[in-house]
Order: C-alpha cells, then sequence, then structure tokens
C-alpha cells in the first residue's frame, strides 16, 4: 500500500488545532484506501486527495485564526501568531522576488537530488524487500579454495548440499530453487517467464502470505504435481487481476498446471514470475552438481555466528566423507549472511558516495543560501530596527528571520520533491528495463519523504541562523541613524561572507575532483579493447520447451533458424551460443594433461557451447590453429578452442594445439585452436579462462540458447524479421533477453555510470552554486562601496583599476577554498577507491583540472558585478546616500 499523502501534515494540524487525532487520521486513510485500493495511486488521485485534505482542515484554520485575534491566548492564539508571522515574512519575499526565486531553486535542486539518492538507497539497498523479520532471513554460500573460486551465492549448490545444510538446528524453513525459464500461454499467445523450481515452500521462509491462493502444500512437492504461483505483476498485466485465476490451470510448456496462489506485489526473487515444485528429486543429481541456491530462516535464538559455526561443523563432515569423490571439498566453507547482504553488498559503496555527494551538496545550498541571505541583510537592518523601535523584541524578530529560512526551505522542498519523484520514476525505469534487473524498486515512499523533510528543516534552520545571528547582534536602533547606501561595507558582515564563499569553494572543488574521479576512471574504462567487435550485434535468448523437443530435436531446430535468419536481408552473421560477453557464466573444472597443477589447485573454465559460426560472427582474432568448424561433428575426436588467458594461466603462454584435456568425463578433449581473450566477465575485470565447444559436435546439451546476428545497419531494425524466422519454425516459440552486445557491457557498469553521472551533475551544481556565491559577495560589497569608488576614480583611478581590485578581493577566498578543497578532494579520492579504475585518488590532472574550473568560473562570477562597478559615474557615485 503506498503511503498516505499528507498524514503527517494532518498530525501535525491536529496537534496545533485540537482536533481529535484518532478520527481525523481514521478518516484520512480510510479515504485513501477507498480510493487506490491495491492498485498504484495515480496523480489524479493524490490531487484528489489533498484537496480532500484541504476542505477538511480549511474550517478548523480559519477558527484558529478568528480565536487568535479575539483572545490571543493559548493554542489558536500562537496558531495565528504564527500564521502572522508568515504574512509579514511574505510580503516581504514578495518585494524581494529574484532574491526569493533564487533561493527556492538553489534548495529544490538540492532536494530533488537528496530525494532521488535517498529513494535509490531505501529502495535498492536499506529495503530493496518487502520480506519481514527480514534479518533472520538468510542466504547460504559456498566456497571452494582448492578450486581457486571463491565464496558465492548465487547458483552454487548442489542438490545433496543443499541437504546437507537443511541439517543444521540453527537454520529453518530451509528451501533450494534452480532457475530457468518456462513458456505460458495466455489465451493465443505464449510468452517467456523466468522461473524458479522449487523443493520447498518460499512462502514460510520469506514470511509472507500469498495475495491469493496458497504456496505449495507438502504433498505437491514430494508427487512433483503439476501447480504453479504466479507473480503479481503476471496476475494483474496478463490475468487482469482476475481472482477467479486460482484453481484455473495455465498451459506451461505445453501441459496444464494448476494456478494455486499469486505471490504479493514486490515478491519477486531475481525476477522470477513463476514458482513450480522442481520436476525432479535432490537425490537425482550428482554430488558437484552445483546449480541451486538455498534461503532459510534463522531458527528461534539462533544467530548468524551460531549458524555458521553449525555450518564449518557440517563442511567437515562433507570433507570427510567425500573428498576422495569430490576433490574439491578439500577446505571449503559454508557461510550464511543476511539476504540483504547477499543481493545489495555490491551497491553499498555506490550508495555511500552517493549519500557522502549529497550531503556536500546540501552544504553548498546551506552555504549559499546563507550567503545570499546575508547580502540582503542590510536592507533587512533598517526594517527590523523599525520593528524594534515599535516594541517587537528580539524574540519576535528572531522568529520571524527564522520563519522566513523555514518557508524558503519549504517552498524548496515542495519543488524539490516534485523534481525529485520525476528522476527517481526514470531512475527507477531504467533499473526495471536492464536484462538483470536489480533487486528492489527506486519510489518516493514516506521513508523518503520523511528524510528529505528533515534535510530541508536542518538546511532551513542551518542557513537562516547564521544571517539571523548576524543582523540581531548590536545596536539594532543605530540601523535607523546610519546612512546605509553609500557607507562602506560592514567588516565583520563582508568577512563572514567571504569566509562563506571560501567554504563553497572548498566543497566545490571536492565535488568537482569527485566527479573528476569518475569521469576520468569511466573513460579508461570505455576505451578498453573487449576483444571482439560490439558494433551492430543483436543477441536474444530462446529456450526450447524440454517436454516438447527431444534432445536429438535441438540442435537441428537452431541450425534451422540459423539459416533462416541469416538468408534475411541486412544480416551479414550469424550465430547460436550458450552465452557471450560481457555474460559469460557457465562454468566447470578441467583436467589438464600433460600439464603440472599445484598442490591443492583445481583448474576451471569457463564452458562456452555453440554453432562454429560464432567466433566469425563476434570477430574474434585467431591467434593460432583454427576455428570451430562445420566438419567438427559426432564421431569425429572432440575438440576446442581456448582463450589466451586460458593459455596464459594453465600453459605459462605455450603453444597448446594438439594438448589435451577432460571435462568431468574420461573423453579426451583436443586443443585445436587459440583465439584472443575477451572481456567475458566485464571491461573492469581481467578476462577469465574459457573454451569453446561446438553444438554440431555436443548436439542437445543446453536447451537455452543466444542467437547473436550481426548486421549491416541498425541491429534493431532486423529483429521484426528475425521475430517472423522464429515463428516460421514454431509458432509459439518466444524470444526473450533482447539487447545489443553494446546495451549487455553498458549494463554491466551501470553502478558505474550512475554514479559517475550523478556525481558530475552535483559537480556541475557545486560550480553554480559557488558562482553564485562568488557573484552575490562583489555584488553586495560593490553596493556599499559606492561612495569609495566614486573616491577612487574622481581621484583618478582608472575603470581596469577598479575592477582588478574587486576581482582580487573576490578571488582571494575562493583560492584559499580551493586549497583546502584539494586536500579534501584526496581524501574523498581515497574514499572512492572502490568504484574507481586505474584512476590514482591524488591525480594531480583531476586536481588541477578541478582548480582550474572553479577558477575560471569564480572570475567570471567576480568580473561582471566589478566591471558594472567600474562603470559607475563618479560625480553620481560621491552624491548617492
Amino acid at each position: 500500500m503506498s503511503p498516505v499523502p499528507g498524514r503527517w501534515l494532518a498530525w501535525l494540524l491536529t496537534r496545533l488545532l485540537g482536533e481529535d487525532a484518532e478520527q481525523a487520521l481514521g478518516d484520512l486513510e480510510e479515504s485513501w484506501r477507498a480510493r487506490v485500493g491495491g492498485r498504484r495511486p495515480s496523480a489524479r488521485d493524490r490531487w484528489s486527495h489533498w484537496r480532500e485534505l484541504g476542505s477538511f482542515f480549511r474550517p478548523s484554520v480559519i477558527q484558529a485564526l478568528r480565536s487568535g485575534r479575539e483572545g490571543g491566548a493559548g493554542r489558536a492564539g500562537k496558531v495565528a501568531g504564527m500564521l502572522s508571522d508568515l504574512r509579514v515574512v511574505w510580503r516581504g519575499l514578495r518585494r524581494a522576488p529574484g532574491f526569493a526565486l533564487l533561493a527556492v531553486l538553489t534548495i529544490g535542486f538540492g532536494i530533488a537530488a537528496t530525494t532521488v539518492v535517498t529513494g535509490a538507497v531505501d529502495g535498492l539497498v536499506l529495503n530493496p524487500f518487502p520480506f519481514p523479520d527480514g534479518k533472520r532471513l538468510v542466504g547460504v554460500g559456498t566456497a571452494y579454495p582448492k578450486g581457486g573460486t571463491p565464496l558465492s551465492f548465487f547458483e552454487h549448490l548442489s542438490p545433496a548440499e543443499y541437504q546437507d545444510i537443511a541439517r543444521a538446528g540453527s537454520l529453518e524453513r530451509v528451501v533450494a530453487w534452480d532457475m530457468g525459464n518456462r513458456q505460458v500461454t495466455f489465451g493465443e499467445v505464449t510468452e517467456n517467464l523466468f522461473s524458479g523450481f522449487w523443493w520447498g515452500d518460499a512462502f514460510p521462509t520469506l514470511g509472507m502470505e500469498p495475495h491469493l491462493g496458497r504456496g505449495f502444500s507438502a504433498d505437491e512437492l514430494d508427487r512433483r504435481d503439476r501447480v504453479a504461483v504466479l507473480s503479481y505483476r503476471v496476475w494483474r498485466d496478463r490475468f487482469g487481476a482476475d481472482s477467479a485465476i486460482v484453481g484455473k490451470p495455465v498451459l506451461v510448456n505445453g501441459d496444464p498446471y494448476e494456478v494455486v496462489g499469486v505471490m504479493p506485489p514486490r515478491t519477486l526473487v531475481y525476477g522470477m514470475d513463476l514458482w513450480i515444485p522442481m520436476p525432479i528429486g535432490p537425490e537425482v543429481y550428482p554430488r558437484n552438481r552445483r546449480q541451486f541456491q538455498v534461503l532459510a530462516r534463522l531458527a528461534p535464538g539462533a544467530t548468524l555466528a551460531s549458524a555458521n559455526a553449525e555450518l564449518e561443523v557440517i563442511a567437515r563432515q562433507v570433507e570427510r566423507a567425500f573428498v576422495s569423490e569430490v576433490p574439491d571439498y578439500e577446505g571449503w566453507r559454508i557461510e550464511a549472511r543476511t539476504w540483504a547482504d547477499v543481493n545489495v553488498a555490491s551497491l553499498r559503496p555506490a550508495a555511500l558516495v552517493l549519500l557522502g555527494a549529497v550531503g556536500f551538496v546540501m552544504l553548498l545550498v546551506s552555504t549559499n543560501v546563507a550567503t545570499l541571505l546575508l547580502g540582503r541583510s542590510s536592507a533587512r537592518s533598517r526594517e527590523l530596527a523599525l520593528r524594534s523601535a515599535l516594541g517587537a523584541g528580539r524574540g519576535r524578530l528572531w522568529r520571524q528571520l527564522i520563519t522566513e529560512s523555514l518557508l524558503l526551505a519549504a517552498a524548496g522542498l515542495a519543488l524539490g520533491v516534485g523534481l525529485g519523484t520525476l528522476g527517481a520514476n526514470a531512475l527507477d525505469a531504467t533499473v526495471a528495463s536492464m536484462a538483470a534487473p536489480l533487486p528492489g524498486s527506486i519510489e518516493v515512499n514516506g521513508r523518503v519523504l520523511a528524510a528529505a523533510a528533515v534535510v530541508a528543516l536542518i538546511a532551513g534552520l542551518g542557513f537562516g541562523t547564521i544571517p539571523a545571528i548576524h543582523m540581531l547582534k548590536g545596536d539594532l536602533q543605530r540601523s535607523l541613524k546610519v546612512d546605509g547606501a553609500g557607507s562602506t561595507a560592514h567588516a565583520s558582515r563582508l568577512r563572514l561572507q567571504r569566509l562563506l564563499v571560501g567554504f563553497e569553494a572548498a566543497l566545490a572543488l571536492a565535488m568537482l575532483a569527485g566527479s573528476g574521479y569518475l569521469v576520468h576512471s569511466f573513460r579508461k574504462l570505455s576505451a578498453i579493447d573487449p576483444g571482439f567487435e560490439t558494433e551492430r550485434l543483436l543477441t536474444m535468448r530462446l529456450s526450447l520447451a524440454q517436454e516438447r523437443y527431444a534432445r536429438e530435436a535441438i540442435e537441428p531446430f537452431f541450425v534451422n533458424l540459423r539459416e533462416r535468419v541469416g538468408a534475411l536481408p541486412g544480416v551479414l552473421a550469424v550465430a547460436t551460443a550458450s552465452q557471450y560477453p560481457p555474460r559469460v557464466f557457465g562454468r566447470a573444472e578441467i583436467q589438464l594433461q600433460d600439464v603440472e597443477v599445484p598442490p591443492g589447485a583445481s583448474p576451471s573454465a569457463y564452458v562456452t557451447l555453440a554453432s562454429p559460426s560464432l567466433m566469425p560472427t563476434l570477430g574474434l582474432r585467431l591467434v593460432a590453429g583454427r576455428f570451430l568448424e562445420e566438419t567438427d561433428r559426432p564421431g569425429s575426436p572432440l575438440v576446442a578452442v581456448v582463450n589466451q588467458a586460458l593459455v596464459d594461466r594453465y600453459y605459462g603462454g605455450r603453444n597448446p594445439i594438439g594438448r589435451r584435456f577432460r571435462v568431468g568425463g574420461d573423453e579426451l578433449i583436443e586443443i585445436v585452436g587459440v583465439v584472443a581473450s575477451t572481456r567475458n566477465v566485464g571491461l573492469d575485470q581481467e578476462p577469465g579462462p574459457e573454451f569453446f565447444g561446438s553444438t554440431l559436435q555436443l548436439p542437445g546439451l543446453n536447451n537455452q540458447m543466444f542467437l547473436v546476428v550481426r548486421t549491416a545497419g541498425d541491429p534493431y531494425q532486423a529483429l521484426p524479421l528475425v521475430r517472423e524466422a522464429v515463428k516460421g519454425i514454431d509458432a509459439d516459440q518466444p524470444v526473450y533477453a533482447i539487447r545489443t552486445i553494446e546495451e549487455a557491457f553498458a549494463e554491466s557498469q551501470f553502478r558505474r555510470r550512475v554514479s559517475t553521472f550523478m556525481l558530475s551533475l552535483f559537480g556541475g551544481f557545486a560550480l553554480v552554486l559557488a558562482a553564485v556565491g562568488v557573484y552575490g559577495v562583489v555584488s553586495y560589497a560593490t553596493s556599499q562601496r559606492t561612495r569609495e569608488v566614486g573616491v577612487r576614480m574622481a581621484l583618478g583611478a582608472s575603470r581596469r583599476a577598479v575592477t582588478r581590485l574587486f576581482v582580487r578581493q573576490a578571488m582571494l577566498p575562493v583560492l584559499g577554498g580551493a586549497v583546502l578543497g584539494a586536500g579534501v578532494a584526496f581524501l574523498i579520492g581515497r574514499a572512492m577507491a572502490t568504484l574507481l579504475f586505474e584512476v590514482e585518488p591524488g591525480d594531480p590532472l583531476t586536481l588541477l583540472g578541478a582548480a582550474l574550473v572553479l577558477a575560471a568560473v569564480g572570475l567570471l562570477a567576480a568580473y561582471v558585478p566589478a566591471r558594472r562597478a567600474s562603470r559607475l559615474d563618479p560625480v553620481r557615485a560621491l552624491r548617492s546616500d
């Protein structure tokens, strides 16, 4: 359920106005539930709700104002006093619309940045899952030191190991699942759904109740019944949110499955839209067939430490019993971590950097608005002195000044939340469109709104306090006697402004350098050669239903498909493969012949099954030997092509042509070719060892293959023709995971791209704020030194000399702040080390570039008002008052 808009405002008004809070809040929530039900609220829903909220409280506000005017005491009197202050402040801001607009825009953009980043951190890192008591929900992973395989929680456990883990008394509701794809028919349309195949019912483990129906019963799991649970989004989008779907059949790979339940909203686990029981039992699989994941809850009284201690005991028991059968059990580890840690640990460094950047932005915003308020204080001094002379105490004046700051903060909050909501929605759509979407979603919920409100409140108090203290200190009555227009600038006020500008410059340089580090790093990363020609390559995946395609029919289907697609206009080459860079994931242990392996080591490599046309289609460079060929067929000796990374790691760079190795069986595979390594696991990682086997020689081993198509023009223009070619073979066969290889590489760098873009945006914003601060200080200084300018020019000073004077004085705090900012930038660079690629935190070019940009912008901001001052008429300047 979406948070009720205006709930906290309603609560505050009920406290201030003395309404029955329980009744008011109850009516508010009931109205909202009736309006939106279980769907996502629209902008129209929210607007109607706010109108109702205003109608509900308007009479109470009017009554409070009347009571305050009549009695002036009690709660109503205080409310009336507050509203009176707001009217005074509002009139003052209307007289200075330029200042008000600039201040609100500054605060608004800062709050917008805060809203987007806080929404992303909340939805993707802090609260990515809606599961209750999430700290007791754990994933279980394993590490195999002998094989050089680090701790992993993704498809890293065998069924036998799942049964071993289920013995742990510290864990309860232990379930395991494999992931794959199933074709589900909706009326006359068949679509591919990413699916989970379960041993155990996931709902009790997740701590969730189904939205409709139920989960799997123990009997259904034991019998491997054909029952299914659908995701909420499939139920809503494909079945029109029909509650009668429970108990009805749907076709899964052509077979009828009874729908027994619907998942709650946001209960997707790795994007799986369909859950079905695993069709075979754990005992069927060999102990080293690792493709499953395990999820469990900590038992009552158990902790992560106690669970991991027990899992360590189980690991040692398994090692003693099976190490002769499975050598990589030597020294293996089993470890449990919270489900959030398992899934979002890689996002935390970027989240911390962005939160820190937002903190810097809000410091800059507060400093900038404080500088603007100080610049305006000379005009306010006589107003405050007059109010003091009429009887207003310092407390009342203080309240007025702070009310002005809070009103600006509130207006900036409204603008910032609106802009931030648009930004959060755009970022959420980007994340959702990824081939492997991140867990959670980005939205502006109650927590994000509360965070934005707290930041706005702190900022309002922060940037309002310094000018208020400065304006109220000393003798207010003296302001009525001082000739302010042409007098020399108040030294303390000018010093404070320059100090704030120096602080702004330091923060701006730090932000610019931080974004410069990431931009430099990202440019280096983008310049890395992926090892093949990535342009105009379209990929998509096909999963042939095993119920409809026997093993011997799989490769003929793909041979037919390659021939049809290869004949399409605009298609230059076509291939099929089990994986492609940078999405290489299938891995296996290998036994190398005639290679001495260090004790305790267990060589492994990525395994890519492909048609012989894959290497020419990708444009892989042949280093030695030959590519896979059409003549590599069943009955001929098994052959493989390996990449240079495998040669360097296991053969010491020596020529491996003619050498042999095994993969899990007795039959030897001969190496017939070596290709240059591709960045098969991402641009920021060294290529992993990989070998290629021919699907013509090993047909039917994989029913899920990627189609790789190189085109002469835009790859997406060929997509409709490719779809038709697939339908020409099998009208019910869907294609999915459609991406160009360039998009796949871009998505693999999503975290870096977002961090780089956001920090660059923040750096630009910081630069603008620093320029505004410099401009404001020089403008204020020139306005207060009008007579001084007149005297200097009357005594013969040139316009250029006057301009240089003001520019020099303005640039001193900027340069001082730049020195301080350089030190801060160095510390920021060290803290950002996990996001940097081949960039030193203290890179002098980055720091120098940031300093030059800041100096140039500061110089321009100082020059404009200084030049305007130099053009004053000396006679008029001397007569000014």
